[in-house]
């Protein structure tokens, strides 16, 4: 016999550990456990909802469902005319195969208010863990390793930037929220404190670029939302945002002058070491290799060009486009990358739905998801991180997203 409501807090509480592991490159069978036990269980509950033995999963519209189908499909279909197509079928098996899989479990897992704030919770207590982490070993006398806890300095800057858009959810009301109590307030600024802090152990520059992106839209969608509560009191609303933005803006000049002295001779001027960018010869070698096979491309998988661009720059660092639209077009050609853009453009259009909506509650996921598409889009610039955990942690928070906000939307409706 079926038991629904055991089945449904299963797959919850596997969800967000599988969330809480995700962005780590350690606990690889946990991380793997979690994650089958997930998705195999919202299979089970998308079945029996089509099977009339459980409570029927809300579909997210076939705007979504289609241009999801057909970017996945056409990656898929790239295998016909791959140039390595062994290894386009093992990144087929874990880009899209697996990150379909973690799409299913976290559009299902929140199923009602509380879920929906138990994986938050989970993602926000989870990054106050690794940024602490990340901050304790940098003072040992060994310093940090991320490739040890947190899978590179890469993909842990750009989980830095997914997790950003999920501090807006603590001043936030129920049901989306946390309702702003004064202890949440504290434990949002600490968490804050510690993504600037972490983000700066990284010495990236492209992270505090999509931290000012993110935080930037979210604020002038939340302005546009509730231009009324921004009229009768600016100073409330601006000087938060001001404040931040000149944090960020600051670090990211000290960043900068730093890697332009561990990187240059002394003296260098920083506009002369960002032309001398090595990915910018990479970029004009992508578009040779685009312009030979411009339609299909070369078969999906970010390094599947990987030697023809090492060969002909003479830089083994330089194995993939750095540029997240770039290598669309690299692995699936233009029509792969106009599908993958109709995917992008589906998501805003339902996420600017949501804020424009008469609901608070719904507004509040509309900013978010909104503002983690474009400060993860903005990190993906320089670089191509929609690959392995951050890829699947991209995909699960925005079906999280979609799945909390589609039932409150027919909730609301009805």
């Amino acid at each position: 016999m079926f038991k629904e409501k055991n089945i449904v807090d299963w797959q919850l509480w596997a969800a967000a550990a599988y969330l809480a592991l995700l962005p780590s490159n350690a606990w690889t069978f946990a991380r793997s456990l979690t994650f089958g036990i997930s998705a195999g269980l919202a299979v089970i509950i998308l079945i029996a909802g089509w099977t009339g033995r459980g409570a029927r999963v809300p579909s997210p519209g076939l705007s979504i469902l289609v241009t999801l189908g057909a970017w996945s499909a056409w990656s898929v279909a790239s295998l016909a005319w791959s140039i390595d197509a062994d290894y386009t079928l093992g990144q087929l098996k874990r880009e899209i195969g697996w990150s379909l899989l973690a799409i299913v479990a976290f559009y299902i897992a929140p199923h009602s208010p509380k879920a929906w704030r138990t994986l938050i919770g989970v993602a926000l207590a989870a990054f106050g863990v690794y940024a602490t982490l990340a901050l304790a070993l940098a003072a040992t006398p060994s310093g940090w390793d991320p490739s040890r806890w947190h899978a590179g300095v890469g993909p842990y800057a750009t989980h830095m930037v997914l997790v950003a858009p999920l501090l807006l959810t603590l001043p936030a009301p129920h049901p989306v929220g946390f309702n702003g109590r004064r202890w949440i307030v504290l434990v949002g600024i600490g968490l804050l404190i510690l993504l600037l802090a972490s983000a700066r152990l990284t010495d990236n520059r492209m992270v505090w670029i999509a931290l000012a992106a993110t935080f930037a839209t979210a604020f002038a969608l939340a302005a546009w939302r509730w231009h009324t509560s921004l009229a009768r009191a600016p100073l409330r609303w601006l000087s938060p945002l001001f404040a931040l933005l000149i944090v960020l803006g600051v670090v990211f000049a000290d960043v900068t002058r730093e890697r332009a002295q561990s990187d240059f001779p002394p003296d260098t001027p920083v506009a002369q070491t960002l032309a001398a960018d090595p990915r910018l010869p990479l970029w004009e070698g992508t578009m040779r290799l685009i312009r030979a096979r411009p339609w299909t491309g070369y078969g999906f998988g970010r390094a599947i060009v990987a030697d023809e661009l090492k060969g002909s720059l003479g830089n083994p660092m330089l194995w993939h486009a750095h540029n997240l639209f770039v290598s669309q077009v690299l692995q699936s050609g233009l029509i792969g990358f106009a599908l993958f853009a109709a995917l992008l453009v589906a998501l805003l259009a339902r996420f600017i739905r949501y804020v424009r909506q008469d609901s608070d509650a719904l507004a509040v996921i509309g900013i978010v998801g909104t503002s983690l598409i474009g400060g993860f889009l903005v990190k993906n610039l320089t670089d191509d991180f929609l690959f392995r955990s951050n890829a699947k942690e991209f995909w699960a928070l925005l079906a999280l997203l979609l799945g909390f906000g589609t039932r409150l939307e027919r909730r609301n409706s009805s």
